[in-house]
């Protein structure tokens, strides 16, 4: 189980930078791999190669970071998007300072990404040089993973637990949930929790998730103690353990 709340900045080269990018985020959950040769990737000669880093998140779904034009042109971003049963989904831009540099400029670059994760739940938020996470971000995804039984959530700029959940594993894929809350109600300064969030098909509850919890009304973004355990507050009405 783990919170890591990172800024990744490097005064170097774009390669260098995306290296670290990769190298922090893979070490924040070791479900999460980097499948691309990053050296190959920057030593590609073809002046309209487009830079493509891809990593995969324990066989659920794929994080792609797109550099925004050819290696031979300057940018100050890339665009992150997710990769779904095999389909790209939308995908939001991540600025890495307010210039445009070439990958060869010896600058500072950064990006922010904000990780919450225990054996079942892994959330991520994204955000740019300018943002601070978890308040203000640019793209988030939380899935959900048992033995034969894998979900994504993805969004724009809003929290992805609201979102669709689309399974991915071999039995039932493509088919979608959403998450319900059986608290709808506020207890002024106590938070009343309850060990499981139902997935919801049709309007049925189908599926408990573990390790991902109901609340009375929260304050989404903060880390909540009780009773000896902590829990991440993903929204409003949604806990992580962690």
């Amino acid at each position: 189980m783990s919170y890591v709340n990172k800024t990744v900045s490097i005064n170097g080269t774009e390669k260098d930078f995306i290296k670290a990018f990769a190298n922090e985020l893979t070490s924040a959950d070791s479900r999460i791999t980097c499948e691309t040769d990053i050296d190959a990737e920057f030593a590609n000669e073809d002046s309209s190669h487009i830079i493509t880093i891809i990593f995969d998140v324990n066989n659920c779904y794929k994080i792609k970071l797109i550099r925004t034009v050819a290696i031979n042109r300057a940018t100050y971003q890339y665009n992150i998007q997710t990769v779904v049963n095999n389909v790209d989904k939308s995908s939001a831009s991540l600025y890495f300072l307010s210039t445009m540099k070439t990958v060869t400029d010896i600058a500072t670059r950064t990006f922010n990404f904000m990780l919450i994760s225990n054996d079942n739940a892994i959330a991520i938020l994204f955000g740019g040089y300018n943002r601070t996470l978890p308040n203000t971000y640019d793209y988030n995804v939380m899935s959900y993973h048992e033995q034969d039984f894998n979900v994504i959530a993805y969004n724009l700029n809003s929290i992805a637990s609201k979102a669709e959940y689309i399974r991915t594993d071999e039995n039932h894929q493509g088919e979608t949930y959403k998450i319900t809350n059986r608290l709808l109600y506020s207890r002024d300064e106590d938070v009343e929790i309850i060990e499981s969030k139902p997935l919801m098909q049709n309007n049925n509850a189908v599926y408990d998730m573990k390790n991902v919890y109901d609340c009375s009304n929260v304050l989404a973004g903060n880390i909540l103690s009780f009773e000896d355990n902590r829990y991440f507050s993903i929204d409003t009405n949604t806990l992580i353990k962690i």
